[in-house]
């Protein structure tokens, strides 16, 4: 008996009401605040009628703060819940006389979390995250890693991005764009989930990051303007426009975002063996981008919220290369082909999410549904001119590829917390639908015609059902359990009429989750969690279209590439802003290209080939060395070892290390200054060497006008060190590659907030992680 009521939960209400009126206040805000520690456990609104509710409360002894614009705040005696709920006293707020000042409520709540399936970074608590954007903020939460290339994991690879548990469908620069038009000050937490539980699509591998937006009482615009410049061998720029309306009932936002950006890069990929080929490919690359993005949020009753989220992007990536290719047979060249080539990717893309929740009871059960449909039509045209040294001919090509992605979803999810345990259950439906038509063309007699032989169509159709239940449970005060399971059947139809090809199958599969944490007591917490997970193809990977780079070099894909699986499991310890994780990661029928050498061909495919097994240790410290020095520092070592099912892959086995640290410096109330460096020693993995790399940047920021207008300067790359180099494998080559991806650049950033800056927008985002395997 005494076990059971340990694990109960229980109802902490009361009412706000106005001193002058003796009536309630609507839209109060009251904050629970845990004893002795003074640790926040939430913020709640009242109701019109001054009426306020905590759910789940366990244990313990606690206090409850009030406060409302205008008003003196209250404060509750101090109480303990043990056996039952309780009824707060009626909290009385007397107007405020003379200028009224806004209510700031501080809890102690630590830096670094550890929830039962995530790790919490408390943004708000941070000095360095302060002032900040989106991407310099998820620069400094532990495991992130933001670069040019994007956000990944580290140990992970990419990363999907959602904000308040709903999935940001944007990618690549968009996305980057998107985030840097948030302000840190509006997050509240950043929540890092490396094995995501079965609520969570099974795709990938690569974990989430979820971004809890701050809840807001006030009304009217807001809005942010930030414009930056980049300056690397080419100069670039950005512009972000951000307006936000909120009233009692509606929340809306637009976002709109621009960019042009240029760079140089150097790209050296050397095949060698008996037969070998030396590829250097020095190229300019032009990226413009414009997108809008409309956010809806509409209470249509006390229990009801209805949306919809549109997203309109139109981008267009260009490449001028000047690529010299050198053919050898046993070191002696036969023949030099030189190719310069423009290439064209303008690309109309377009997301549409309708969502409805409705609360089923004043404990919080919740039902939430959605549909969603994302359009994307790429249009890849590459136009060559290759001349041989050999023969002294020619060649002049036109290499196009036309693609439409079609998917659309729709889902249920049902949330049902009870005393006992809180349940989540849910339905999802997903279909794709992809259609490439690839046309190869040769310049004869003064016009472009098609060669029949090199062209290529191809359809295909994935649908995917899914449903999942989780249960999690408080064991005791200091362990909790939650366990999931998550089934997804999948029917694939691919067919090239061209070649008269088609594949099809169809597959299902459990894909379970569990999770156990145990918290001794406030400052030490214990947990361990396993998942398994699915990883299929993209969509590219699997179209067997030829995309030629030049008449000897083409990329195709495998149109009967299966899913890989991974098998993950970890084992996690926090004490205070210091976080362990050791874990263990199995790959079966893992996927990758390989590079073929085919008749004086370069051809480089998709097999599935690999198992893989990855043990490793993550370390992170978050501190302040100083009220006005703060450091996050971060270390990772793991070892790989694998086996190929191909005789000519070659796998590797070997150690990796990484690490970084992130040091900000306040100088003042409005300046302040950080230096950053991060390093990746030698490692293997797969077939693959990597060479190590570095990275050391600094940087300055200043605020002005209440923090309105604030300048932000820095320098990355300085020592250009950012250098990719690597090698693989392969029975009958190795191949050396070498790339730099003009990383050394001076970044300027202007940001001008205004309008009540503390209104936010519909920050609501859908789960639509599907549409990034339409790349």
């Amino acid at each position: 008996m005494a076990l059971l009521t340990r694990a109960q939960t229980f109802k902490v209400s009361g009412k706000v009401i106005e001193n002058n009126k003796q009536k309630g206040l609507d839209y109060a805000s009251v904050t629970l605040v845990q004893l002795p520690d003074s640790a926040v456990i939430g913020t709640r609104y009242s109701n019109q009628q001054g009426i306020f509710e905590f759910q789940s409360i366990k244990q313990g002894k606690y206090t409850v703060l009030a406060s409302y614009l205008g008003y003196e705040s209250a404060k509750s005696a101090s109480f303990e819940i043990v056996y039952a709920d309780f009824m707060v006293p009626a909290l009385i707020l007397s107007s405020s006389a003379g200028r009224l000042k806004e209510v700031t409520i501080k809890g102690s709540r630590p830096l670094l979390e550890r929830k039962i399936d995530r790790i919490v970074f408390n943004l708000e608590n941070s000095i360095a995250a302060k002032g900040t954007d989106l991407t310099q903020a998820l620069a400094l939460t532990p495991m992130v890693r933001v670069d040019e290339s994007g956000i990944s994991l580290i140990g992970k690879g990419g990363v999907a991005v959602m904000i308040n548990e709903r999935m940001i469908q944007l990618r690549g620069n968009d996305l980057i764009n998107y985030l840097k038009s948030l302000r840190s000050e509006d997050i509240e937490k950043i929540e890092v989930i490396t094995t995501p539980p079965a609520k969570y699509e099974a795709q990938g591998n690569s974990g989430l990051i979820n971004i809890v937006v701050k809840s807001n009482p006030n009304l009217g615009w807001s809005g942010n303007f930030s414009p930056s410049f980049v300056q690397n061998t080419y100069s670039s720029y950005a512009n972000n426009l951000n307006l936000n309306y909120q009233s009692q009932k509606l929340s809306s936002s637009v976002k709109l975002r621009q960019y042009h950006r240029l760079s140089h890069i150097e790209e050296q990929t050397n095949n060698l063996g008996v037969n070998s080929i030396l590829s250097s490919d020095p190229r300019k690359t032009i990226s413009d981008g414009v997108g809008v993005n409309l956010s809806l949020d509409y209470k249509a009753g006390k229990k009801a919220n209805l949306g919809l989220i549109y997203d309109l992007g139109k981008t267009s990536s260009d490449m001028n290369i000047d690529n010299v290719t050198v053919y050898q047979t046993k070191g002696l060249t036969d023949s030099v082909l030189r190719t310069v080539s423009h290439n064209e990717n303008p690309n109309l893309n377009q997301t549409l999410s309708l969502y409805y929740d409705q609360k089923l009871d004043s404990l919080g059960k919740k039902l939430s549904t959605g549909f969603n449909f994302f359009a994307t039509q790429p249009e890849i045209t590459n136009n060559f001119q290759t001349s041989s040294d050999q023969t002294g001919e020619t060649y002049r090509v036109r290499n196009f590829n036309a693609i439409k992605n079609n998917v659309w979803s729709a889902q249920a999810d049902l949330a049902l917390p009870y005393k006992w345990a809180s349940i989540e259950t849910g339905l999802k439906f997903i279909n794709f639908d992809n259609n490439a038509e690839m046309a190869y063309a040769n310049f004869i007699q003064n016009v472009f015609q098609v060669d029949p032989l090199k062209s290529n169509q191809f359809e295909y159709n994935e649908k995917n059902m899914a449903g999942y239940i989780s249960l999690e449970k408080d064991l005791s005060k200091k362990w909790t359990a939650k366990v999931g399971l998550r089934y997804e059947y999948t029917w694939l139809d691919g067919y090239s009429p061209t070649i008269d090809l088609r594949s099809q199958s169809e597959y299902g599969k459990l894909f379970p989750t569990i999770y156990l944490s145990y918290k001794p007591n406030p400052k030490n917490t214990f947990s361990i969690n396993y998942s398994k997970r699915i990883n299929r193809p993209s969509l590219r990977a699997i179209n067997p279209a030829k995309f030629y780079s030049n008449p000897y070099t083409y990329y195709t894909g495998n149109p009967f590439l299966k899913p890989s699986y991974n098998h993950n499991i970890e084992l996690s310890y926090l004490r205070g802003n210091l976080s362990f994780t050791a874990y263990g990661q199995k790959l079966v029928n893992g996927y990758g290209y390989v590079v073929e050498v085919k008749d004086a061909f370069k051809v480089v495919n998709a097999y599935n080939y690999l198992t893989q097994y990855n043990v490793g240790l993550t370390v992170s410290l978050n501190q302040k060395i100083f009220p006005w020095w703060e450091n996050s520092s971060y270390a990772s070592y793991s070892f790989s070892t694998a086996e190929s099912v191909l005789t000519q892959v070659l796998t590797q086995s070997g150690s990796a290390f990484f690490y970084s640290t992130n040091n900000t410096f306040k100088t003042s109330r409005q300046t302040s200054a950080f230096v950053n460096f991060r390093q990746s020693l030698s490692s293997r993995q797969g077939n693959m060497y990597y060479q190590g790399r570095y990275v050391l940047s600094g940087g300055a920021r200043v605020t002005f006008a209440e923090d309105k207008f604030q300048v932000n300067a820095s320098v990355n790359d300085i020592l250009k060190g950012d250098l990719e180099r690597n090698r693989l494998y392969f029975a009958d080559a190795v191949q050396y590659g070498s790339t730099y991806y003009d990383t050394r650049s001076f970044n300027l950033n202007f940001t001008y907030t205004f309008g009540k800056s503390k209104v936010k927008g519909s920050q609501k985002q859908v789960n639509f992680r599907e549409t990034q395997r339409a790349n």
